[in-house]
């Protein structure tokens, strides 16, 4: 506790009041009295993430940061720190001591791949299937399904899922998620290919792998849209007013709120919003019956 407040002082003292310079600009000042919304850190513990929309202001964040950090005693391991560059050419961001910071595509935040939910996903299945086959003698084993179960979703699924919240599926993620979920329920509960057996019997109470990511999405979602004094508050319906630099080339990506506005079946941002608000959306998606496996 005491480390994340020095930590706090540190980004405050950086800062100082120019967030709306050095930082991302999400909603551009509307008047003399309403000030704009600018991010310029994600912190958490000793992981911070700058972020910036020009190379020059972040690097006078960076050396902001360098400076206040140095004088509390604390300094910024240039061999652990990433920069990534969203829709720009590749730049040359160096430290205080001329020390060049690698550029990347893409890197591990928090446990998480955030460049892509694709890559995310790939590494998901691997570590749950490597959780998968550490307890293959208790799947093998003659223990209840009851428990089998309770301990499939307490080693395996919780392994699978980690930080599927942030995750922002197509149809076809959707579609392979499940089946890898169901070939891992066939193998916790020993269930050859051979046998035939019907989705409904071999889930019996449990959801959907897509339902339940899509559950833990939405509550997220709106725990943030309730809380206006948390940064995600901001952040999670938030699409920029125009692009910057040179998009990529082919069908744009997923974006989380588009993602969301498919979760409640909705085209308006405003009422997701308020369904979101109002918790509607939990009362609607209990009540499907198409949340059922098939």
């Amino acid at each position: 506790y005491l480390f994340a407040i020095v930590i706090d002082y540190c980004m405050r003292k950086a800062i100082d009041g120019d967030e709306e310079r050095l930082g991302l600009t999400l909603e551009r000042r509307k008047s003399r009295r309403v000030a704009p919304k600018s991010i310029t850190d994600v912190d958490f513990a000793d992981d911070i993430a700058l972020v910036s929309k020009d190379i020059h202001e972040a690097t006078e964040l960076l050396h902001r940061v360098e400076s206040v950090a140095a004088n509390i005693g604390l300094h910024i391991n240039v061999g652990k720190t990433k920069a990534m560059t969203i829709n720009t050419a590749a730049v040359d961001l160096k430290s205080r001591a001329g020390e060049s910071i690698e550029i990347v595509d893409d890197f591990v935040y928090l446990g998480s791949w955030i460049e892509s939910t694709d890559k995310d996903i790939r590494v998901r299945k691997g570590k749950a299937w490597g959780a998968l086959h550490k307890l293959k003698d208790i799947w093998k084993s003659k223990l209840a399904r009851s428990l089998k179960i309770r301990l499939f979703i307490a080693a395996c699924e919780s392994v699978f899922l980690y930080g599927a919240e942030t995750w922002t599926l197509t149809k076809a993620q959707e579609k392979s998620l499940d089946g890898t979920y169901t070939r891992m329920l066939r193998m916790v509960l020993g269930v050859s290919w051979k046998d035939k057996i019907s989705n409904t019997v071999l889930y019996d109470k449990l959801p959907k792998l897509s339902n339940k990511i899509r559950s833990r999405r939405l509550k997220l979602a709106g725990h943030c849209i309730r809380h206006p004094e948390l940064l995600a508050s901001d952040l999670v319906l938030w699409e920029p007013d125009s692009v910057q630099g040179r998009a990529p080339r082919g069908r744009p990506r997923q974006s989380y709120l588009s993602t969301l506005l498919r979760d409640v079946g909705t085209n308006s941002k405003e009422e997701l919003r308020t369904l979101m608000r109002d918790r509607i959306y939990g009362g609607e998606y209990r009540g499907r019956s198409d949340l059922a496996p098939t």
